[in-house]
């Protein structure tokens, strides 16, 4: 019974996690964060500070949390390949490899915003819905966009064990094909529903937003789970096709099987009843974490 309980007042633990190197990794962190905030700013027409504290605005709030929930997943890449689990020896490129591929994610993301605004939803600008209309259902898919592009950057980082340029490279190439496969994964959203997304969002359909920017989630998660493990562009083209699959199937299950006696595309069009759009993203979200260990090993 001693030996039970005698580790419970090991002070050696503590030794483990509380050393100089986790100091300046979360010194390293935080310099990311505010140079985040600052390239926001530079990129986007408007001041954060301005829109969230002065304004008010929770459509730019929803955005802007994406937005830096994306930055912590790509830092958390760079640390997964450096000497946080590597050991000390190369403490000084690690801290510099994680300032270099923070801000490389971090322009990722600006172009991921781009895309979003041009192609994800086309057919109004995403600014004006922002910081005019305030609309809460733009800034749920542009959370969703950041967090789903951040997850393939991710992937991409944990496969980087070559030089740099070679990890640049990757990089670059499966980011933009997990963009392409949010973009398709947007067509066939819209085809498979009984509304139109677009009309719905512009028209400040919170549900309509909640539900998109969740499955933009799922995609990305089904997407990143197939680069950490196969570098195969003919293999990813397959796997996308299956995921759309997958993600089709999970709307119709959420239809006919949890949500019975009402369509939920009337739930969210009609209704706007954004507790239907969190069953359905969440339900795609977690088949998605259960089906990328299932399928890909």
């Amino acid at each position: 019974m001693s030996d039970l309980f005698s580790g419970f007042f090991d002070t050696g633990v503590i030794y483990d996690f509380l050393h100089a190197e986790g100091a300046a990794y979360l010194v390293t962190i935080f310099v990311i964060l505010i140079a985040a905030k600052y390239i926001y700013d530079f990129f986007t027409p408007f001041k954060i500070n301005q829109q969230l504290t002065e304004e008010d605005n929770k459509a730019v709030a929803l955005s802007f949390a994406g937005y830096l929930l994306g930055v912590g997943i790509v830092v958390l890449g760079v640390f997964s390949t450096s000497a946080v689990i590597n050991g000390p020896s190369d403490f000084y490129r690690d801290l510099l490899d994680t300032v270099i591929w923070g801000i490389i994610g971090i322009l990722l993301l600006q172009i991921a915003r781009v895309i979003n605004d041009k192609l994800l939803l086309s057919k109004f600008n995403n600014v004006k819905e922002l910081i005019t209309d305030k609309n809460i259902g733009t800034g749920a898919v542009e959370f969703g966009s950041y967090v789903g592009a951040a997850l393939i950057i991710y992937a991409c980082l944990l496969g980087e064990d070559q030089s740099f340029a070679h990890g640049v490279a990757s990089t670059l190439i499966y980011f933009v094909m997990g963009q392409i496969g949010f973009i398709i994964y947007g067509w066939i959203y819209q085809a498979i529903s009984r509304y139109d997304l677009h009309a719905e969002i512009e028209k400040d359909n919170i549900s309509a937003g909640v539900a998109f920017g969740l499955n933009l989630i799922a995609i990305a998660i089904l997407l990143s789970g197939y680069i950490k493990l196969y570098d195969s562009v003919l293999g990813f083209l397959v796997w996308l096709i299956v995921s759309l699959f997958i993600l089709a199937v999970s709307r119709y299950l959420v239809d006919k099987i949890l949500l019975p006696g009402a369509l939920l595309d009337e739930e969210i069009s009609r209704d706007q009843n954004w507790g239907a759009a969190l069953v359905e993203g969440c339900v795609a979200i977690g088949l998605s974490l259960i089906l990328v260990p299932t399928f890909l090993g």
